[in-house]
């Protein structure tokens, strides 16, 4: 976890990698391909992280700890922006979105901390 958060760029690119996979399989009757789902996420995640960068700036002005809403709003940007993509007139699809998100970004979570473990073991 040290390393997602010294590497947050990187981070999220794996991280998008997984969430357009989710999606994708969640939204397979549409016919974006996995790599236009990936530019999709790219920007949308970089718009999410200007938005915790803008959150940070202020957490060091008024020195109150914002990181929960920093991380709710940008989720919230990000399935509605996502959904938007989609279908913005069916809102059965903004939940479906914000699933495939949590659920992504579990299986990234999942992945680094098995990944850990098995570099941790190897090195001793």
């Amino acid at each position: 976890m040290m390393w997602t958060e010294s590497h947050l760029g990187y981070a999220n690119i794996i991280m998008g990698a997984l969430i357009a996979m989710v999606i994708k399989l969640f939204f397979r009757k549409y016919d974006y391909n996995y790599f236009e789902i990936l530019i999709l996420l790219c920007f949308v995640m970089g718009f999410g992280m200007l938005i915790s960068a803008l959150f940070v700036l202020i957490q060091g002005l008024i020195h109150i700890d914002l990181k929960v809403i920093s991380s709710i709003v940008a989720i919230t940007y990000c399935s509605w922006a996502i959904g938007n993509f989609f279908e913005p007139r069916r809102p059965m699809i903004y939940t479906k979105v914000f699933l495939a998100y949590i659920l992504g970004a579990t299986s990234y979570l999942i992945l680094s901390v098995i990944l850990g473990n098995l570099i941790d073991a190897m090195l001793r």
